[in-house]
């Protein structure tokens, strides 16, 4: 018995012992199998990640996007579709970190760190753990580098507990846990999920040297046991880490043990025991069996349940593993595809089947090809099937010298880059078209925006952009108290110049003009072309005005140079007049104001000198503002009225119609002479409003007096420029009902060097109402012959100057008569102005003028008091005339 019992107990402990193993080595190969799925599972998700990356350069290429275009690329990355891959987010880095392009909204509102972008050995590389400063959750991200893209660099997020999660859908038994840790122990990811192991290293106490794949034990501080298995994943630096306490799987053996102890007791007792003993020795055998079975199976299911084909080549390129999306897309090669045939065998028979469309042909050179990249072991192709179907082919080379690949159909992908290739086409073309219209409008924009503010001619400022100037400068020099001096130009007999040589050789001579005003001073951008002929320079200075008049003297004697323009030599002069900023209420206004009454008291003392604004000016200037705003409230007030001076047939003697002609009743100072009024009105452009209220009131007048042939009305110039004369005029001949023909409307040549195109224009657009046009004046000031060809005009008035002295000088005397001949040749009608003496009235009836109009006459009145009431003037009917003179015409009919 005591055999029997040294015997039961020995073979207690060694059935013990090796139940023991036994649980352990199931433990191991469950551990281990789990590890492959694991490890797998985490390969496949990171090749589909780097395929997706890998996939860039050629969509972007498609798309015709740079990378650096931050919103096309994050247009074109939020429009991709990787439903089936576990990323959060794809990104563009720049070479600092910061994100380029993102497929979230609040994905560029971080910086990543530039380890990111830096290029490593390999093109793809992980980066990670790092927190995601948005969402807040631990990601890893997959970096791949892409030549010719200058740094920056294609990233997907990867979530952890997105990434763990599908780990743990393997099938890894409740009481495992797995690690994502780096080769130097830093844990990147633990299931069940825990944040506060990331980061951290994991315990010591592993040995020096493990094998990939193997299971080994580690113990614990407190004596227990931990198993655990090491997989290298494709991508070197992350390992697959599972770990099993003892304690759990264990736990049946040491239940077993202590069943093994009291059935060897009761065996010794009863022998019935170690029957009984045998018989559960042979079930736990069964349920390793069952255990080891279960694995396998769950490794099977996990590669099965692959969305994308998937395949496993060992070091030596024979078939290990392969699912059945692998075969469907190799439907011909599938025949081939057995555990342990080589991979050149299946290509081949493959390829000899039609598998390949592009091995037609040549299918050695195929072959060849195909070998040649696959043992690369890294890389992705595409590859067109035999049924249309498109494959990306990646393949990643494991760590024990086998390839593992995965089989992805994107027909429908290159079928959408088909569709965006077309229409990226279109919308080229559609760009091309748009572009060169844009060109066309930024360089019309262009040109404008600089007329805007500057002088077309010189290309110097305008007034509207010098007045912004002068304004600046005036609040420099209210805080650094730099006095300012604008001196104001205006060119002597350049209007000469205009009528002589024409209007090219008056540009022209402008031009130079402004080249040697900018040769005067030191700031370029301190001149200015007002307008016409008149210019402006701002002098800041602390030595005013005696900067400011040495300045002046400069430019009068640069200006007063000869001109070579055209091979002819131009000599002018200029005047200038001179305003400083005293007072710090003075504004660019009044500066401008101050400085032409200077320039209008420079001209007065002779041409060719400058004036300093003087308080004698300042008070004039306020005199002047002041009428200005008498003159706005007599508009209001209406305190005009008109008088006529008629205007006589000298064959008839017959009254042939009146010259309306404005007067101001103002309630303080009386009568105010037209030459005081009239400048100020025209200048501040008050004659517009003015000379509307004339036309209107001379045509109610003409309805009540209709003996009254014909009413002539003064047009100013500034009524042709800056009013609408023609509509004015069309709105009162409507109003009134007036004939159209008993309006003269009496224009200066001034109003026709002004702008001749548009004035000729609106005297036209006059003229096709009915209305007469007058000449007024002509004789004096810029007298043009062409303007009688070319302005519509019916009547020519001689100006009172040759009149006066017609009885005096026989030069007056054959200008009149010359003028009345032209007249008649050209259909015209001549009207002599100011006759004051019965022999001034003889004198122009003998040179050929018609009409006749002077104090002599009828002096202006207004119309219910007009002597010319009568048809007669009283000076025929008077039969007074000069001593010794034969009014024997006078009868004349």
């Amino acid at each position: 018995m005591a055999v029997i019992l040294v015997a039961a107990i020995l073979g207690t402990a060694h059935l013990v012992q090796q139940r023991r193993q036994m649980a352990w080595h199931a433990a191991e190969q469950s551990l281990e199998s789990a590890a492959v799925a694991v490890e797998n599972a985490f390969d496949r998700q990171m090749l589909q990640v780097d395929g997706a990356l890998a996939s860039f350069p050629m969509l972007f290429d498609i798309a015709q996007i740079s990378p650096n275009q931050s919103e096309s690329a994050g247009r074109l990355l939020r429009g991709l579709s990787f439903q089936t891959m576990a990323f959060r987010d794809l990104l563009l880095v720049g070479q600092d970190g910061t994100i380029i392009a993102s497929t979230r909204p609040t994905g560029s509102r971080r910086v990543l760190p530039r380890e990111i972008a830096m290029p490593g050995r390999a093109p793809t590389k992980l980066i990670g753990p790092l927190r995601n400063t948005i969402t807040g959750d631990w990601s890893l991200y997959v970096a791949r580098t892409i030549s010719g893209w200058n740094g920056i660099v294609p990233v997907a997020e990867i979530p952890l507990a997105t990434l763990m999660n599908l780990l743990a859908e393997t099938g890894v038994g409740p009481d495992t846990r797995i690690f994502l840790e780096r080769p130097d122990r830093q844990i990147v990811a633990a299931w069940p999920y825990d944040e506060t192991l990331i980061g951290r290293h994991g315990v010591s106490g592993w040995p020096e040297q493990f094998s990939n794949g193997k299971a080994f034990a580690q113990e614990a501080k407190n004596g227990d046991a931990t198993l655990k298995v090491v997989r290298t994943s494709l991508y070197g630096n992350i390992q697959v880490v599972l770990s099993a306490s003892s304690a759990n799987f264990l736990a049946d053996w040491r239940v077993d043990r202590d069943r093994t102890i009291l059935a060897t007791t009761i065996a010794l007792l009863l022998l019935l025991a170690f029957s009984g003993a045998v018989f559960l020795v042979i079930h736990q055998r069964e349920r390793v069996d069952a255990e080891r079975r279960r694995s396998a199976a769950v490794l099977d299911n996990a590669i099965e349940a692959m969305s994308d084909g998937f395949v496993m080549w060992d070091e030596n390129d024979c078939l290990v593993t392969c699912n059945q999306h692998y075969r469907d897309a190799y439907t011909l090669s599938a025949r081939f595809m057995t555990k342990g045939a080589y991979f050149e065998d299946i290509i081949r028979g493959g390829a000899e089947l039609g598998q390949y469309p592009q091995a037609a042909g040549n299918i050695e050179g195929f072959v060849k090809d195909i070998i040649a990249w696959h043992r690369g072991g890294s890389g992705s192709i595409e590859r067109l099937l035999p049924d249309g179907r498109w494959l990306l082919i990646t393949e990643r080379r494991t760590a024990d010298g086998g390839i593992v690949g995965i089989r992805t159909d994107i027909t429908a992908l290159k079928a959408a880059q088909t569709e965006l290739a077309a229409a990226n086409e279109r919308a080229n073309e559609a760009a091309d078209e748009a572009q060169q219209q844009n060109a066309a409008l930024l360089e019309q924009e262009g040109r404008i925006r600089f007329l805007a503010h500057h002088d077309d001619l010189t290309g110097l400022q305008n007034r509207l952009a010098f007045r912004g100037q002068i304004a600046q400068a005036l609040l420099r020099t209210r805080s650094a108290h730099e006095p300012v001096a604008l001196l104001f130009l205006d060119l002597d007999r350049f209007k000469d110049v205009n009528d002589t040589l024409g209007h090219p050789v008056g540009d022209m001579l402008l031009l130079s003009v402004a080249e040697r005003l900018l040769a005067c001073v030191e700031n370029k951008e301190c001149v200015a072309r007002l307008g016409g002929d008149e210019f402006a320079v701002l002098s800041i200075d602390q030595r005013q005005p005696q900067q400011a008049e040495a300045l002046a003297a400069r430019i009068i004697y640069a200006l007063s140079q000869p001109y070579f323009v055209r091979e002819r030599t131009i000599s002018i002069s200029t005047s200038i007049g001179i305003a400083m900023a005293k007072s710090p209420d003075i504004d660019a206004d009044l500066l401008l104001k101050q400085a032409d009454l200077a320039l209008y008291q420079a001209k007065a003392q002779g041409r060719g000198v400058s004036c300093v604004f003087t308080t004698e000016m300042d008070e004039k200037l306020h005199a002047r503002l002041a009428m200005e705003e008498d003159l706005r409230k007599a508009i209001d007030e209406r305190q005009f009225n008109l008088s006529y001076q008629p205007v006589y047939e000298l064959k008839s003697h017959k009254l042939c119609g009146a010259e309306a002609l404005l007067r101001w009743h103002h309630p303080v100072y009386g009568l105010v002479a037209p030459a005081q009024f009239v400048p100020l009105a025209e200048e501040t452009r008050l004659i517009v409003e003015i000379g509307a209220w004339v036309m209107r009131q001379a045509c109610a007048d003409a309805v009540r007096f209709p003996d009254l042939l014909r009413i002539a009305i003064n047009l100013s110039p500034v009524q042709l420029l800056y009013g609408d004369a023609v509509a004015t005029v069309r709105a009162v001949l409507k109003e009134s009902g007036i004939d159209p023909a008993r309006l003269e409307f009496e224009i200066t040549e001034t109003a026709l060097l002004a702008n001749d195109n548009r004035t000729l224009e609106t005297l036209r657009s006059l003229k096709g109402l009915g209305v007469r046009i007058v000449l007024d004046d002509f004789g004096t000031g810029y007298s043009s012959l062409s303007h009688l060809r070319i302005v519509p005009l019916d009547k020519i008035k001689i100006d009172r100057s040759f009149v006066h002295d017609m009885t005096t000088r026989a030069d007056c005397k054959a200008i009149v008569a010359s003028i009345a001949a032209l007249a008649t040749e050209l259909g015209m009608t001549t009207t002599a102005e100011g006759i004051e003496t019965m022999d001034q009235l003889d004198a122009v009836h003998r040179a050929g003028c018609t009409q006749a109009q002077g104090y002599l006459l009828g002096r202006p009145q207004p119309l219910e008091r007009a002597e010319f009431a009568m048809q007669i003037s009283p000076v025929w009917n008077s039969g007074e005339h000069s001593p010794g003179r034969d009014f024997s015409w006078a009868g004349d009919s």
